[in-house]
């Protein structure tokens, strides 16, 4: 579906493009093939160099002047790799970072939870934690460039899901308490309302495939994904719903679109669906995933990184000889072969993960 403004968009894009190599001349870009990943439970934000497969540094947020139970969910990177957005549930904080890992803007929120950001990265878009007991029914909205924010009413309950449009016209979010999503027109922030029918979904989280055609969304309680046309973008039109399995988490479109990839936290494996007839081709399970949470591809989609929020049940290695608890590990799948070709040890509680191609 090529609307006139998404080609807009995307010539602006191309422009933006071009300039980045004089604009932002001796000013340091975020590596693309940097992945951040929030190790929520150690307060601290992992960078793993996703072509090597190791860590290059860790960002302890209690060394930066947050508190040790300062909770980073999620991550958002800009596309131009200038700066990089954490949401700090604990803190009721969302930050802004540039390439050095330097805080240069916040702004204060009620437990923020999920980051989208527009693939311009004028807009960044933050849900609630589902940690968050009974969060305020508003989706906060910022401006970029000076992180000034303001919370936008959308009418239901624990708004957690999120995602831009590629054009960057409407925002999306869903709820964790009732069937229910929502749609919003950036130029107005006019909100319109859809009911999502079937059981109870509780809607974790949102993807648009790369063409912007489709919406998906993910039910933890129904374990189902959810597809949704966008032949009207203001109002998604529910396609099809496939089950998967015990709660699904945050799902991803593959670059090229032809897969989506669920992890599925009740049941420690991956799903693969194909988009041409949306049906389950794979699953990948095992060699690592614990309670697995969220996914992202390296830019040439031929790894997918999968965090998880605890150790892989029943594995000798994940038993600790110090009577900590065992760390959670970054799962490293080839998307070839779908099988898991390595794991990183990296803390407690692996949640949301950002860079700089990715949402």
């Amino acid at each position: 579906m090529q609307t006139p403004s998404l080609t807009t968009y995307l010539l602006a894009a191309l422009a933006i493009g071009f300039a980045l190599p004089w604009a932002a001349a001796g000013q340091d870009r975020i590596p693309s093939h940097h992945l951040y990943v929030c190790i929520q439970d150690d307060a601290s934000i992992a960078i793993v160099d996703m072509d090597a497969l190791e860590v290059v540094s860790v960002i302890r947020l209690p060394e930066l002047g947050f508190r040790p139970r300062a909770a980073p969910h999620d991550v958002a990177v800009a596309a131009d790799g200038r700066n990089w957005y954490v949401s700090l549930a604990g803190e009721h904080q969302v930050l802004k970072l540039d390439a050095e890992n330097e805080v240069v803007g916040t702004f204060e929120m009620e437990s923020p939870g999920m980051l989208s950001i527009s693939l311009l990265g004028d807009r960044l878009a933050v849900s609630r934690s589902m940690s968050a007991t009974n969060p305020p029914r508003l989706l906060g909205l910022a401006h970029t460039a000076d992180m000034e924010a303001e919370e936008l009413d959308v009418f239901f309950p624990r708004p957690h899901a999120v995602a831009f449009s590629p054009d960057g016209r409407f925002a999306y979010t869903a709820s964790l308490g009732m069937n229910q999503l929502a749609s919003i027109e950036l130029a107005s922030l006019t909100v319109e309302l859809l009911e999502v029918p079937g059981p109870q979904h509780a809607l974790v989280q949102l993807a648009l495939s790369p063409n912007g055609e489709v919406l998906v969304a993910s039910g933890e309680l129904s374990g189902e994904l959810l597809v949704f046309g966008l032949d009207d973008p203001a109002r998604p039109e529910l396609i099809t719903a496939i089950a998967l399995g015990p709660r699904p988490f945050d799902p991803v479109f593959a670059p090229d679109g032809q897969t989506v990839w669920v992890p599925l936290k009740g049941r420690d494996e991956v799903a693969v669906v194909e988009t041409d007839d949306w049906t389950v081709v794979d699953r990948v399970l095992g060699g690592g995933l614990g309670q697995p949470h969220a996914i992202e591809f390296s830019s040439d989609g031929g790894r997918a990184f999968v965090s998880n929020n605890v150790a892989p049940p029943g594995d000798p290695s994940a038993a600790s000889s110090s009577g900590s608890p065992p760390k959670a590990r970054l799962v490293v799948i080839d998307t070839t072969t779908r099988e898991i070709e390595d794991t990183l040890e990296l803390g407690l509680n692996l949640t949301g993960m950002g860079h700089r191609n990715g949402g």
